[in-house]
């Protein structure tokens, strides 16, 4: 089963965060996998967050699997409230009777990484464009 959920950002791009579950056969066990898409207004498809030309590909790339879905989850610019919103339709449309996981550590912090932010001030020139 594959959800997806998109998010007007306050920068003006589009993030996409798909979920899809993998249900264990004989069991009522699903775990829940993510990717995080991201879209500008001058393009016309989604892509990942951080491709090869991204300063930070290389830390992508050193990181294990669920640290690296932490990174392009921040640089997605999606919060962490976003992400349990998404979460939460989406456990909605499973419905009850399943335990329900994922692999990833949500509340996990990642050191020196903010994702995407803008002050007042950008925000009140980039709603003027």
């Amino acid at each position: 089963m594959i959800y997806e959920k998109r998010f007007i950002l306050t920068v003006g791009r589009e993030a996409k965060i798909i979920l899809k579950a993998d249900f264990q056969k004989n069991s009522n066990e699903v775990t829940i996998d993510f990717e995080f898409l991201l879209k500008d207004t001058n393009e016309s498809n989604f892509h990942d967050p951080i491709t090869s030309n991204h300063p930070q590909y290389w830390k992508l790339k050193k990181s294990t699997p669920e640290k690296a879905q932490l990174l392009q989850m921040e640089y997605s610019g999606v919060s962490r409230k976003q992400l349990y919103s998404a979460m939460n339709e989406f456990k909605k449309r499973i419905g009850q009777g399943y335990n329900i996981h994922c692999n990833m550590i949500i509340e996990e912090k990642i050191k020196n990484l903010k994702g995407v932010r803008i002050s007042a001030l950008n925000r009140t020139l980039l709603t003027r464009m």
